[in-house]
């Protein structure tokens, strides 16, 4: 049988409602008693019930609309390749993880893979009776499919990943503009005095130029004649950055592109000796790396809070106005830079 609040009260030697407020960490309840009940919660595998809570939250709000106790993760994208992205699928796994802590059920959807239509997903939805819903994409020009337009208008929906224009759904995003600042700052910190930037242009647009805006603003730390102009990465187009690299010689190069190591050693660079390798993106797909480490569990952590907290409200439909969180990342040193004099 599950734990229940009485339960851990009983253990607790407390009444439930201490219990209540002590789970919900209210200030009522000294610190002390609060650790010692949320500990005993978690040994006995305490799980909030998501529908109770609504019903409780809903009694406080003097609200009466029904409460779904399973949301969806949802990808519209156009191409299943996209959803078995390293960071698609970062994202998807830590938001189904961070639903169930919460209490919640999770339906995973892949609208390309499964080949749904808009209508025939709005059926399922309904027949299980799901409201929320993470989205992920990619989106071109950051515009969903209008052929979605009918499913967000009977959700509550919070997009993970990038900032969609339209529909303006809230999100939650990396703050790539501050990455590449803080990337470019690193590098200036172990010596580096030439840094370049390597991104596919698709990926920059897809960001809204945070990458490559975050590399301009970087540069007015650099004296003029540091200051590279960035590389429109192509996959098959090894000449192009050759060229590049021999006109300009930066010293260390921030990209998101692994092949960029592969490159350089084939033109017999040595990395970091030569020439160091900021990654923009580190996953367990780049080992070895330094980095920026982009905290995406993080940010479907957000994104799953965000979203139940529009639940908790009612909030169907796209909002009156756009609210877009952006979670930062962490520096971390790996084998592809060094310290120079």
């Amino acid at each position: 049988m599950a734990m229940t609040i009485r339960g851990l009260a009983k253990k607790a030697g407390v009444s439930p409602a201490t219990v209540s407020l002590a789970l919900r960490n209210h200030p009522r309840i000294s610190k002390t008693m609060r650790d010692r009940i949320q500990r005993l919660a978690k040994k006995e595998g305490y799980v909030p019930n998501p529908i109770v809570s609504k019903l409780i939250a809903q009694v406080r709000a003097s609200k009466t609309t029904l409460y779904k106790s399973t949301i969806a993760i949802v990808n519209t994208s156009e191409h299943v390749s996209d959803t078995e992205e390293p960071t698609v699928r970062s994202w998807t796994e830590a938001a189904a993880a961070r639903a169930r802590e919460l209490g919640y059920y999770v339906d995973h959807f892949v609208t390309s893979k499964e080949h749904l239509r808009p209508e025939r997903l709005i059926d399922i939805l309904d027949a299980r009776g799901i409201q929320g819903l993470i989205v992920t994409g990619p989106f071109h020009n950051n515009i969903i499919d209008p052929k979605f337009d009918a499913l967000w208008a009977r959700s509550v929906a919070v997009v993970l990943g990038e900032r969609p224009v339209r529909p303006a759904l809230s999100c939650v995003i990396n703050n790539q503009f501050n990455t590449v600042i803080q990337a470019m700052r690193e590098a200036r910190t172990l010596g580096y005095q030439r840094p370049g930037l390597c991104v596919h242009p698709d990926i920059d647009e897809l960001l809204e130029q945070r990458l490559s805006g975050g590399y301009l603003v970087g540069q007015q730390a650099l004296p003029p004649d540091a200051r590279l102009p960035a590389l429109a990465y192509a996959p098959d187009d090894q000449p192009g950055f050759e060229r590049w690299f021999a006109e300009h010689r930066p010293d260390v190069i921030l990209t998101l592109h692994t092949e960029v190591k592969a490159w350089l050693e084939s033109m017999g660079c040595k990395v970091p000796g030569d020439c160091g390798l900021i990654h923009l993106d580190l996953s367990p797909a780049t080992p070895g790396w330094a980095g920026m480490w982009q905290n995406h569990d993080d940010a479907s952590t957000a994104a799953v809070d965000m979203l139940t907290g529009q639940l908790y409200r009612n909030e169907i439909g796209p909002p009156r106005f756009q609210k877009c969180m952006v979670i930062n990342s962490d520096w971390r040193l790996g084998k592809t830079v060094k310290a120079k004099r």
